[in-house]
C-alpha cells in the first residue's frame, strides 16, 4: 500500500482526464473532473444518464472500452477507474506513463484515494488522500487540514507560484554575480566586478529603471551605523521600516492600487532587509478572510508585515483577532484613506475602528517622520508582546507630501527591535518600553497620550493621527485667544481610561473629540466612557472633521471655543452648511432614540441600567465562528447543499447526539440598507425599545438586520395595525379590506407570493410607522433548527451542519430562505448566534442494540452523528450493535452526501449494511422504501427479535410508504398478524424505538 499522504492538488483546467467504467462511481469521477475544467474521455460500455448533457456539449467523449490501448494513457493528466473495470491493467499503464491514477476501492493500485473537499473558481480541485486510513483518521484529516484552507486559496497559490519563479530567477542572477567576482591572490581581498546593472532583479522591471528619490537610498541605509536624513513621504517611510524588519510583506490595497508601491519596487530590485535576507512583497486580493496568507507565513516562522488601506481592515479584522488570540506578531501599516465613488482618494479612519475589537495594538502617526518612527515602534511592540499591531498612517491630504526625514539605518532598526523584544511583555508594557528605548536611539519623544497646550485649559480637543497634527498646528494661534489644549492619541489600543483623565489638566471641563469618520466614532465612545468612569465634571461632545483641511480643522476648533473663524465663509460654504443643518434636522432623533453619550452611560454603569451585552437577552445562546464551509454538490447541480462547521471552543456550548442547532440568521445587509433608504431611516441611529419585556438598545440597522423578520411573511394582524398609520384613506381602507372575508382571496395570493413586511411597508407609502413602532409590529427573527451532523466526542470543540439552501420563484421575483441564504453567504471566521434544542433522535440506551436509519437528502445529518458516536465507542473497546443505513437522493454522482465516509465505515464493518436508493439513476425510480421492502427479514430480526431502534429523518411524503414496508417485514418474517402490525408499530413508537423526524 502506498504511504499515506495529506493533500493532492489537481489543476485540470484545459486538460484531459480519463474515466473508466459505466456506473455511478464513474459518473461521480467524471463530474469531479468536469467541475475542475477538464475535458473527459469516458471509456465505457454504457454512458450514465447523468452525463448525457456533457456528452451532448462535447465535454465528455464516450469511447468503447474495447478500443482502449496502453499508449492512450499518456495524453491524460489524471486517470479514474471505477469498480468493475480492469483496474490492475489500467493502473499499470498509468504508473508506467507517470500519470496519477485512482482505482475505486483499491488502495494498493491507487496513487490517491479521492475525497473531494475543495473546488475553486479557476479549476483547482483538492482531495484528501487516505489510502485506506481508518474513517476516524480521515475525518480528522478533513477537519484539521483541508477544511481550514482559506477561502482565497487560489490567488494565494498563484502568488506563491510567481514568488517561486522570482526566487529561482534571483538565485540564477546571484550565481552569475558570484561567478563574476575575482579573488585577489595577494591580499585575499574580494572585489566585485559586477556593475549596478548586474544587480539581481525580480520580475520584469529592470534594475536600471529609476524608482524615484522618494523610494530612499537603501544602499546607504544598509551600511550606515547612524541615522541618515533623506527626503521621502508617509507611505514610503513606513514601507521602509516594514521592508527592513520583515521577510514577507503583503499589500492589501482594496481599490487604491498605488499603495505599497515602494515595497513592491524593492522586491523587484531584490533589496535585502536589515537581517541580510531578501524580502518578498506580494499584492493580495482584499476580501473577507484577508490575512490568511500572513497567518500561514507566521506559522512557518517568517517575519511578516502588511501594507493596507484602512478600508481593507474590516476584511482583515477576523484574522487579526485570531492572531491576537494565538499571540502571533504581525504589523499592519494601514493608510487612513480609501477611494470614494468617483475613485478619488479620501481620508478615512472608519476602517481603523474595525480592528479595535481584534485585541491588536493600534498606534497612530501623522507626518512622514512620525510614520517612520511609529512604524519602528510597532515592529518592536509586536516582537516583544507577540501580538498583531496596526499602525495607522495619515490620510489623503498629506500622505504623498515629500519631507526630510531622519531615517534609522538597518543596523539601528534591527538592534532597536532586539532590545525591546529582549523581554516578553504585555502589550501596554511593550508600548511603554518601546517608546522609551526609541527616545534613547533617535532622540525623539513619543507617549501613548500626548498633551500640548495650556496648563489651565478648560476645553481640550482630542484627536487621532492627521487630525491631531492639524489641531496641534492650529493651537499656538488659538491659545492667544483661549485657554485650550490638544490631546494627541498615539495609542488607541491598549486603552487606559484612567490615563486619559490623568493626561488632561485638572481645570478641564469640556472635551471635544475631533471625529474623522462619518459613522460611529470609537474614540468618542472611549473618551465618553473615560469621563463617566472618572466621576469628574467633564462634558464630552464630538465635532466631525471628515475630509477637513488644516484650515477647516482650525476653524472647527475656533467655532467650538466661541471664537471668530479666520476666514469668512464663502456663499458656497454657507450653502453647504445650510444643507448639512437641514439634513441634521431631518435626521434628528426623537425622544425614543439614544445618543452616543446615553449609550456610553449604559456601558459604563451596567448595574444601574441593567445592561446586558448579549445578542438574545432572554435566550441561552452562544456566539460561535465558522471554521469550515464547503459546497457538497457540484456547481452545475440545481441543489446547493453545504457542509458547515462552527468552532465552539471557549463558548460554553455543549450538545448531545441527536440535538438540533438553532441558527439565528441575519437578513441580507444590502437588502436592509435598500429598505432603510426607501423607508427614509438612518441605519446608524440608536433605538431603545422594549422587546420581550426588556429594554434593548440597538442601531436601526441592527434591529432590521439581526432582530426583526422584516423580510418574513406578515399576518393579518400586521395589515390591520398598519392601517392605523396610513394617512391616505384609500390605502387605509385596502389594508383593512385585506383582513376581511371579502379580501381573503387577495390575501391568500399574497401569502402564496411570499409578500413580506418590507413589501407591504413600501407598497403602502402613506403608512410610515416610526422605527420604534416597527419593533412592536414586526415579528422577531426566529431560529431555524437543523439536526446536528457530528459527534462531539469525535469533533471536540466543533459542531457540524448539513443544509440545503432554499429558493423559489414568485411573481415579484425569486425568493430565498432567510436562514439558508444567511448560512450560504458566510465566510470563514464569521460569527453566528446559535442555540441548542433537544430532539427525539437519540441513540438507544444499550450500545449493543441494533440501529436502523433511513435518511433522505440532508435528512441523513443526524445519522452521520450516530455513526461517528458509535465509531468512537467502538474505538474505546465497547461492543456496539449492528447499524443499517438507508440513504436516498436523486443522483449518486451529484448528491451522495458524505458517501466516501459511509463507504469507509461500511468497509470497516461499523456500518453493517449500507442500502442506497438513487431515484433517478435508472429508468424506474427507486426509493428507500423499495430497499426496505427487499430487507424484510433484516428489519424484522433487528426490530422484533433484537430490540433494535428505527429512525426516519427527512421530508414527510415517504413516511406512509416506509410504514408499509415495515408492516410487510413484520407480517412476512416477524410472525405478526396483518391486523396487529399497526399496533406493533404504535407500541414501538411509545417505547422510543420507532422515531420519525419529518418536515
Amino acid at each position: 500500500m502506498p504511504t499515506p499522504s495529506l493533500i493532492v492538488g489537481l489543476r485540470l483546467g484545459g486538460k484531459k482526464a480519463a474515466v473508466f467504467g459505466d456506473g455511478p462511481i464513474a459518473a461521480s469521477r467524471a463530474v469531479f473532473a468536469l467541475d475542475a475544467g477538464a475535458d473527459v474521455v469516458l471509456y465505457t460500455a454504457n454512458v450514465p444518464e447523468s452525463l448525457a448533457k456533457w456528452t451532448d456539449s462535447g465535454r465528455v467523449t464516450a469511447v468503447p472500452v474495447a478500443k482502449y490501448e496502453s499508449s492512450d494513457i499518456s495524453q491524460f493528466s489524471v486517470v479514474f477507474v471505477a469498480a468493475g473495470a480492469n483496474g490492475a491493467e489500467i493502473a499499470r499503464d498509468a504508473h508506467v506513463a507517470g500519470v496519477p491514477v485512482n482505482v475505486a476501492g483499491d488502495g494498493e493500485l491507487s496513487d490517491f484515494t479521492l475525497m473531494p473537499t475543495y473546488r475553486g473558481a479557476s479549476g483547482l480541485q483538492i482531495a484528501v488522500t487516505t489510502n485506506g486510513v481508518a474513517p476516524r483518521a480521515a475525518s480528522r484529516l478533513l477537519r484539521e487540514i483541508v477544511d481550514k484552507l482559506p477561502s482565497d486559496l487560489e490567488p494565494q497559490l498563484v502568488q506563491v507560484e510567481q514568488l517561486a519563479q522570482v526566487a529561482r530567477t534571483a538565485e540564477l542572477e546571484r550565481a552569475k554575480v558570484l561567478a563574476s567576482m575575482e579573488v585577489s591572490q595577494s591580499d585575499n581581498e574580494v572585489s566585485q566586478s559586477a556593475t549596478a546593472a548586474d544587480t539581481p532583479t525580480l520580475g520584469s522591471a529592470p534594475s536600471s529603471v529609476a524608482e524615484g528619490p522618494e523610494y530612499l537610498d537603501l544602499a546607504t541605509l544598509r551600511t550606515s551605523a547612524t541615522q541618515v536624513t533623506q527626503d521621502t513621504n508617509v507611505a514610503t517611510a513606513s514601507a521602509y521600516v516594514a521592508h527592513a524588519l520583515s521577510d514577507l510583506c503583503f499589500v492589501y490595497a482594496a481599490r487604491e492600487q498605488t499603495l505599497g508601491a515602494a515595497a513592491l519596487a524593492w522586491t523587484r530590485r531584490a533589496e535585502k532587509n536589515a537581517y541580510g535576507e531578501w524580502v518578498s512583497a506580494l499584492r493580495m486580493e482584499t476580501r473577507l478572510g484577508a490575512g490568511h496568507a500572513a497567518w500561514g507565513a507566521l506559522a512557518s516562522g517568517s517575519r511578516v508585515a502588511a501594507i493596507a488601506s484602512s478600508e481593507s481592515l474590516p476584511y482583515m479584522a477576523p484574522v487579526l483577532a485570531q492572531l491576537a488570540a494565538r499571540r502571533q506578531p504581525i504589523v499592519v501599516h494601514a493608510a487612513a484613506q480609501s477611494l470614494d465613488d468617483a475613485s478619488c482618494v479620501r481620508s478615512d479612519v472608519a476602517g481603523v475602528f474595525a480592528s479595535l475589537h481584534s485585541r491588536a495594538v493600534v498606534l497612530a502617526s501623522a507626518s512622514a517622520q512620525e510614520a517612520h518612527d511609529v512604524a519602528a515602534v510597532a515592529h518592536a511592540v509586536a516582537a516583544a508582546a507577540q501580538v498583531p499591531v496596526v499602525h495607522v498612517t495619515s490620510g489623503a491630504f498629506d500622505a504623498d507630501d515629500t519631507n526630510s526625514v531622519h531615517v534609522l539605518s538597518h543596523s539601528q532598526l534591527a538592534a532597536f527591535v532586539a532590545d525591546v523584544a529582549a523581554t516578553q511583555l504585555e502589550p501596554a508594557e511593550a508600548v511603554q518600553r518601546a517608546l522609551s528605548l526609541f527616545h534613547a536611539v533617535s532622540g525623539r519623544t513619543y507617549r501613548m497620550l500626548e498633551y500640548s497646550g495650556s496648563s489651565d485649559a478648560e476645553t481640550v480637543f482630542v484627536a487621532l493621527g492627521a487630525a491631531a497634527a492639524s489641531a496641534q498646528a492650529a493651537l499656538p494661534s488659538i491659545m492667544q485667544e483661549s485657554r485650550t489644549g490638544v490631546l494627541n492619541v498615539r495609542a488607541l489600543r491598549p486603552w487606559d481610561h484612567a490615563e486619559l483623565v490623568r493626561s488632561l489638566p485638572a481645570s478641564v471641563r469640556r472635551v471635544v473629540v475631533l471625529s474623522a469618520t462619518n459613522g460611529a466614532d470609537a474614540l468618542l465612545a472611549d473618551v465618553s466612557v473615560a469621563a463617566l468612569i472618572s466621576g469628574a465634571n467633564i462634558g464630552v461632545c464630538g465635532e466631525s472633521v471628515l475630509d477637513a483641511s488644516d484650515a477647516d480643522i482650525a476653524n472647527t476648533m475656533r467655532t467650538a471655543l466661541g471664537l471668530e473663524t479666520v476666514n469668512e465663509e464663502t456663499e458656497a460654504g454657507a450653502e453647504a452648511e445650510a444643507k448639512t443643518e437641514e439634513t441634521a434636522a431631518i435626521a434628528t432623533p426623537d425622544a425614543s432614540l439614544d445618543t452616543a453619550l446615553a449609550l456610553a452611560k449604559r456601558l459604563a454603569f451596567p448595574e444601574a441600567y441593567a445592561t446586558q451585552l448579549t445578542a438574545r437577552p432572554d435566550e441561552r445562546t452562544f456566539a460561535v465562528k465558522v471554521s469550515s464551509l464547503r459546497r457538497m454538490t457540484p456547481d452545475s447541480y440545481d441543489r446547493n447543499i453545504i457542509h458547515i462547521e462552527f468552532d465552539t471552543r471557549n463558548t460554553g456550548l455543549t450538545y448531545e447526539i441527536g440535538d438540533a442547532l438553532g441558527v439565528y440568521g441575519s437578513n441580507d445587509a444590502q437588502e436592509v440598507r435598500e429598505f432603510c433608504a426607501a423607508y427614509g431611516v438612518d441605519t446608524n441611529a440608536l433605538v431603545t425599545a422594549v422587546k420581550d419585556g426588556r429594554s434593548q438598545t440597538r442601531t436601526v440597522y441592527a434591529w432590521l438586520a439581526h432582530t426583526l423578520d422584516v423580510f418574513g411573511r406578515p399576518s393579518k394582524k400586521f395589515y390591520s395595525a398598519l392601517a392605523a398609520f396610513a394617512t391616505d384613506a384609500a390605502e387605509a381602507e385596502k389594508l383593512e379590506w385585506l383582513t376581511t372575508p371579502e379580501g381573503a382571496i387577495d390575501f391568500k395570493g399574497r401569502v402564496a407570493d411570499t409578500v413580506t413586511y418590507a413589501d407591504i411597508l413600501l407598497e403602502f407609502a402613506s403608512a410610515r410607522p416610526p422605527i420604534t413602532h416597527l419593533v412592536d409590529l414586526i415579528a422577531p427573527i426566529k431560529p431555524r433548527h437543523y439536526s446536528i451532523a457530528s459527534s462531539a466526542r469525535m469533533h471536540p470543540g466543533s459542531v457540524h451542519l448539513c443544509v440545503v439552501t432554499v429558493h423559489w420563484p414568485t411573481s415579484r421575483g425569486p425568493r430565498a430562505g432567510q436562514c439558508t441564504r444567511f448560512l450560504d453567504a458566510l465566510n470563514i471566521g464569521d460569527a453566528v448566534t446559535v442555540s441548542v434544542k433537544p430532539s427525539v433522535m437519540k441513540l438507544p440506551p444499550l450500545d449493543a442494540q441494533p440501529v436502523i436509519m433511513a435518511g433522505l437528502g440532508t435528512g441523513m445529518a443526524p445519522f452521520r452523528a450516530f455513526i461517528e458516536e458509535r465509531a468512537m465507542r467502538k474505538l474505546e473497546g465497547v461492543n456496539v450493535g449492528p447499524m443499517t443505513l438507508y440513504f436516498g437522493s436523486r443522483h449518486r454522482a451529484m448528491e451522495y452526501l458524505y458517501g466516501e465516509e459511509f463507504e469507509a465505515y461500511h468497509a470497516d464493518g461499523l456500518l453493517t449494511n449500507l442500502r442506497l436508493a438513487f431515484s433517478r439513476d435508472q429508468k424506474d425510480k427507486v426509493y428507500i422504501q423499495h430497499k426496505m421492502r427487499d430487507d424484510a427479514e433484516l428489519l424484522a430480526d433487528g426490530l422484533l427479535a433484537n430490540d433494535g431502534c428505527f429512525y426516519l429523518c427527512g421530508p414527510t411524503w415517504p413516511a406512509s410508504d416506509v410504514k408499509d414496508a415495515m408492516v410487510h417485514a413484520f407480517t412476512s418474517h416477524g410472525g405478526v398478524k396483518p391486523t396487529e402490525a399497526s399496533k406493533v408499530i404504535e407500541e414501538l413508537k411509545e417505547s422510543d424505538r420507532y422515531i420519525l423526524e419529518v418536515y
